[in-house]
This record gives structure tokens, sequence and C-alpha cells, in this order.
């Protein structure tokens, strides 16, 4: 199954728990999906027991919501494309940072994969989005970089900011 054959919302659910997850190690539960949602709680269990019986994530009542590899290479896939979207839209389109993202999330769903692999290519293969995050290659590596937290950090020690979220 591609990712195109998924619902927008199976998309977006696949692309949250990936995203929620990508800086920190607390698990992702059905109560923050639905909060990050801004949906029922109810509504979000349907729609991890829909994703569950697809294959996509592992989830046992009352427990954490895990993505199964074919879960994680969609979410990673959807992530790419918003990201790469976002990009576009600065760079070329002379948007803001602060306003693509809500753009982004529209056209993710819109766009078909020949469409993002030549935005990649007409931006240069960017490796950052507009808010610094990194954009998972075409292969489906996130290349997670090493950072501190800016709440870390010493109060000493000179930082350069990388990501804003």
């Amino acid at each position: 199954m591609s990712v195109d054959e998924l619902s927008s919302a199976a998309q977006d659910y696949l692309k949250l728990i990936w995203t929620a997850t990508e800086w920190t190690d607390q698990p992702m539960t059905v109560s923050r999906l639905a909060e990050r949602l801004g949906i029922r709680p109810a509504t979000a269990s349907d729609g991890i027991r829909r994703l569950t019986a697809q294959g996509l994530v592992e989830h046992r009542p009352y427990g954490s919501i895990e993505l199964t590899d074919d879960g994680r290479r969609h979410a990673i896939q959807m992530v790419r494309r918003h990201r790469l979207l976002e990009t576009f839209l600065v760079e070329v389109l002379g948007y803001g940072w602060d306003e693509v993202h809500d753009e982004a999330e529209v056209l993710e769903h819109a766009v078909s994969d020949d469409f993002v692999t030549r935005i990649d290519a007409h931006l240069g293969h960017p490796s950052r989005d507009p808010h610094g995050d990194p954009i998972p290659s075409a292969d489906g590596e996130p290349h997670l970089p090493d950072a501190t937290r800016l709440a870390e950090a010493a109060a000493d020690r000179p930082m350069r900011v990388r990501r804003i979220s």
C-alpha cells in the first residue's frame, strides 16, 4: 500500500505520531493524539483501531501507540512532503516561515510523489525546512541532527538556534 492510498486522516495520524516522538522519548497515547489533533478521544481511538487493522500501528488499550515499520515509512513520507512544501512556499512563493504550516497541511494530501521529487530537486535537496526541522531524505532516513534544547543549555556557553517549534 502506498501513502497515497491512505485517507488524509490516516496520513495525519501517522505524521503526528512520528513528529510527536521525533525529539522526545515521551510515548504517544490516544489522549495525547486527540489533544494534538483537536478531536475527541473516542474519535482518535477509532482512527487508531483502523490503523492497527491496516498494520500501521501497534496499540494496546490505555497503552502507547507505536508505528510499525510500514507506518513509520508512511509517516516519514508525509513529514518529508510537509517540510518540502513548507520550504517551497518560503523559498519560491515568498511566504513567511510563520505562514506556511497550515498551507502545507492542506497541500500535503493533494500532491503526488513525483511533484514532491521535483520540488526537492528544484530546491537543491534542502536538509532543513524553514523552521529548522530536518527534511527526511528520499530514501526515508530522517537524519536527526545532534541538538541541545535551549532550556538545557549552559548559561555561559554560546549556542546557535537551529530549530523553532
